[in-house]
């Protein structure tokens, strides 16, 4: 919908060298970061999984069938592509099963390790993930290696990666929808989803002015920092605060909670019917940094057209946002199931 057609702003003059992105699985692998271990006793029988062209909430639906329990009873910390290879931890809740006889088996899934722990894993309790990327076919590969030298040196704008809005954008055209009819989604996570969407696209519009003024970098006087990997924040007092230069620190956001001022770039949002409707939501605080400097970011040739780029990433930040700075991402088409979720409500609404 050209509602939401706002493009966001790159730091550099927008890229113009092309590179094939996902043409299989293995082009886009993800480790999970946990940043602790699990205790070895408990309840809850946690795996670590192998997988490939699998999402977490499919392989979540198996292991809940295999062991035949409520898909509630099965957890993971985040959710991770379908069209790669990925590495994370699942949580199954067997209470006095102590030795689980045989485990499951499901293809292109590997179990690499299993334990015990007292808790079930909760959304967002991992610290970050690693990724191993290669772009194929690059028209231009040194002007690439360039922009990836800016960005090691320099980070990335934070942005929300397209996955967040949907095929299409549908999560904002099916938010905006749902507030102008007052129909609820059949399913209620989906609420949370749409709603979350557009926090996070009028997230993106206000760090697209920071772009543009160049300042996305830079502390405000009175504003907010994040330090590095954490959702800590505090109020800037020193605006020379060296550890904003070393990447300690990352100035940072609240996310709209109903009282903030769009981006003026956002302002004609103000004077649709339904956004009231959104304004008067109820909001969780939340707080994101504007600026993220990948760790362990390397690159290396595997010939001229071929790069393969490994970095490692806080959780809630998208690889596709440290991406659109270095080149344009050219995704083979892929056919977008009718059977989806999505797809479903967009039909239902």
């Amino acid at each position: 919908m050209s509602l939401f057609d706002l493009p966001f702003t790159d730091v550099n003059q927008k890229p113009k060298q092309e590179a094939l992105f996902k043409s299989e699985p293995e082009d886009f692998q993800v480790v999970e970061i946990m940043g602790f271990e699990p205790s070895g006793d408990g309840e809850h029988l946690w795996l670590d999984v192998l997988k490939k062209g699998k999402n977490t909430q499919d392989l979540a639906r198996d292991l809940a069938k295999h062991f035949n329990i409520e898909k509630s009873a099965v957890a993971y910390s985040g959710l991770k592509d379908k069209n790669a290879v990925t590495r994370q931890w699942f949580s199954v809740h067997l209470p006095g099963k102590a030795k689980v006889i045989g485990m499951p088996v499901f293809r292109d899934v590997d179990i690499v390790n299993k334990t015990r722990h007292s808790k079930k894993l909760k959304t967002g309790v991992h610290e970050g993930n690693e990724f191993i990327i290669t772009l194929k076919e690059i028209t231009d590969i040194d002007d690439i290696e360039s922009r990836l030298t800016q960005v090691k040196e320099k980070g990335f704008p934070n942005y929300f990666g397209s996955q967040r809005f949907g095929f299409d954008r549908s999560n904002l055209s099916n938010a905006m929808t749902w507030l102008e009819t007052g129909k609820r989604p059949r399913q209620r996570f989906l609420e949370g989803m749409y709603l979350s969407a557009m926090r996070s696209y009028i997230f993106n519009a206000s760090l697209a002015e920071r772009v543009v003024n160049q300042t996305w970098d830079q502390l405000q006087q009175g504003e907010l920092a994040q330090f590095d990997w954490s959702k800590s924040v505090f109020t800037v007092e020193d605006i020379e605060d060296d550890r904003c230069a070393e990447g300690q620190v990352h100035p940072a956001l609240a996310l709209f909670d109903g009282n903030h001022q769009l981006p003026q770039s956002l302002e004609s949002l103000s004077q649709q019917s339904w956004f009231d409707k959104f304004r008067k939501k109820r909001f969780s605080p939340e707080y994101r940094a504007l600026r993220i400097v990948p760790k362990s970011l390397t690159w290396e040739r595997l010939n001229e057209q071929d790069l393969k780029i490994s970095f490692s990433l806080p959780k809630g930040s998208y690889a596709t946002s440290l991406l659109k700075e270095v080149c344009i991402l050219r995704e083979p088409e892929r056919h977008q199931g009718s059977n989806s979720q999505e797809n479903k409500e967009r039909k239902s609404l």
